[in-house]
């Protein structure tokens, strides 16, 4: 198993998201026969769960959708940029 961070959060409604999706497992699979073969299909089942942790329903979030934005906004902030000429970079 890989290490688990655990840290403070900055919304304790996304928690309670993350709890209700933990115990909604076992509705999707059958006890005693997961694997991580298995896992895989709810981890798709519940990226299609709509969220919405205390917002109006316009702000409704898939995480299918959100996810992706979020790690890629993520991952730009912290790739330094590189000039594929030689020349130096600006940022404006």
């Amino acid at each position: 198993m890989t290490p688990v961070v655990i840290g403070q959060t900055v919304d304790r409604s996304v928690l309670g998201i993350m709890v209700d999706f933990a115990k909604s497992v076992p509705y999707h699979l059958e006890p005693g026969r997961w694997d991580e073969t298995t896992l895989r299909f709810v981890e798709e089942r519940l990226a299609e769960t709509p969220c919405h942790a205390g917002r109006s329903p316009d702000q409704v979030v898939f995480p299918e959708r959100k996810a992706p934005e979020l790690l890629r906004s993520k991952w730009l902030a912290n790739t330094p940029l590189q000039s594929t000429s030689g020349g130096k970079i600006r940022v404006m």
